[in-house]
């Protein structure tokens, strides 16, 4: 049987990840997160980078349609399950492990960034996201889906359409929605939960 484990350690701990993911089962399950599914395709083929994709299941997905993949994350019990993945469907990731916390994003190099509840303290989000309009190459494309809080503000690290929108700019916004969704990802994303979706281009 498929449990929750809890741990004592913060989730912006690598600690915490690495006990998540220790278990036999995807924490989040296979299968790739359904906006980014619904919305790769407006990026071109080519180069794709995953923020914190965990056990893999996105960048597993986006191998699959094509792109050359490269996952971040800093855990290395969520690396082993991820390249495992990748191996089962037949296809190939590159995966570092680097703490986003200290990591900058490589100017005129991806197709496609995917931020798919990467939920970092609100330093490390604004700056990373601040590095998005030089790191995609032209008509890139930034797909994100966040956990999010109602009338949530620049200091809150769970932000709705408004903030992340500014944050960032000047990516031109094609699709932006903060709504209650059913999650149905693994174990541990059941129910319904408020997110921010927002996929927006570099022109």
């Amino acid at each position: 049987m498929n449990t929750k484990r809890t741990s004592t350690h913060p989730n912006t701990d690598p600690r915490y990840w690495n006990e998540r993911y220790q278990d036999d089962f995807f924490a989040y399950g296979q299968e790739p997160n359904a906006y980014l599914k619904s919305h790769w395709h407006h990026a071109p083929k080519g180069r794709a980078l995953c923020l914190a994709d965990g056990e893999g299941r996105n960048g597993v997905f986006l191998a699959q349609m094509g792109f050359e993949v490269t996952c971040l994350d800093f855990s290395l019990e969520a690396q082993k399950k991820a390249l495992a993945l990748a191996q089962s469907k037949g296809v190939r990731i590159h995966y570092e492990i680097q703490d986003l916390n200290q990591y900058d994003l490589q100017p005129s190099s991806w197709d496609l960034i995917a931020s798919i509840f990467f939920q970092p303290a609100v330093n490390t989000r604004q700056r990373l996201y601040s590095q998005l309009q030089q790191a995609l190459k032209p008509g890139g494309v930034f797909v994100l889906e966040c956990k999010c809080e109602e009338n949530s503000d620049a200091n809150n690290r769970y932000p709705g359409v408004a903030q992340l929108s500014k944050e960032i700019e000047p990516l031109k916004v094609i699709h932006a929605l903060e709504a209650q969704h059913h999650l149905n990802e693994g174990v541990y994303h059941q129910g319904e939960q408020r997110t921010t979706q927002i996929c927006a281009v570099r022109s």
